[in-house]
């Protein structure tokens, strides 16, 4: 485990606040026509899809897991593969779906409409042109695991993460307590293999506050790093982690509107 202490900026990061809908695989559904979609770069990308029945997706890529959200609770998401499978349930409301896979991230602009279902096949580009930058070549290009953990931790500090990661915003409720410091802002980006957190702490207090990378360390964290180790009246640090991604809960369930261990965090 590395630590790093250089001054960093603080980010500025557009939030996309969305439900996650994640469904088990499925059997894909033949459509009956075949609508052919070129992506070039990172823009929205608006798709029309049968209201009444399925509509299959092909990518060029596999899904990961966990790698499906929308905002519309009426659609039915499911992946196996390449392919993904929309059932509308008879909705015409429209909704972003957002798609990770092994290489790139994709956001869809789904506008469901009282017509037969077709195939939507998914070209993109950016990949035969090496515009990709999948978060497996973070791994490759490092000579070691902790070379690995050092880049994306520098990666997300430049804001130069890969498009495979997906920023989720994450409730205030969820935000861990440490002692006299305040949680400003967590900011959470999911990776096919790893998860990179970002804590912005202030100390409001009068008192200056000290910092080591064990008051953060839970077991579960693979790096941690700090662009700050002593915060004065007024100042600010970011705190940096590094997890495998998990799961996320389903609604209803798991971790939802907890603190992620907070004994922990204040008895270190």
């Amino acid at each position: 485990m590395r630590a790093i202490y250089e001054q960093w900026g603080r980010l500025t990061v557009t939030r996309l606040a969305m439900v996650v809908s994640v469904l088990v695989l499925s059997v894909p559904v033949p459509a009956r026509a075949t609508q052919n979609i070129t992506v070039t770069d990172d823009s929205p990308i608006p798709i029309v899809i049968s209201s009444y029945q399925l509509t299959l997706i092909k990518l060029p890529a596999t899904v990961v897991p966990n790698g499906l959200m929308t905002v519309n609770p009426a659609f039915e998401i499911r992946g196996n593969g390449r392919n993904i499978a929309i059932d509308p349930k008879n909705t015409t409301a429209p909704g972003d779906l957002v798609v990770m896979t092994e290489n790139e991230s994709y956001i869809f602009q789904v506008t469901p409409k009282p017509i037969p279902a077709e195939m939507i096949v998914v070209e993109d580009i950016r990949q035969a042109a090496g515009g990709g930058k999948p978060e497996a070549d973070v791994v490759r290009r490092s000579d070691s695991y902790p070379e690995a953990n050092v880049e994306l931790i520098r990666q997300a500090a430049q804001g130069t993460l890969p498009r495979s990661c997906i920023l989720r915003d994450v409730s205030k409720k969820a935000y861990p307590k440490w002692l006299e410091l305040d949680v400003l802002n967590v900011r959470e980006y999911r990776c096919p293999q790893y998860t990179v957190r970002l804590y912005d702490l202030y100390n409001s207090k009068k008192e200056t506050q000290s910092l080591r990378q064990t008051e953060f360390f839970t077991g579960q964290e693979l790096s941690i790093a700090l662009d700050r180790s002593v915060i004065a009246n007024g100042q600010s640090a970011v705190v940096f982690i590094v997890t495998y991604t998990e799961p996320l809960p389903k609604e209803g369930q798991g971790r939802k509107g907890q603190s992620p261990d907070p004994d922990a965090w204040r008895n270190n």
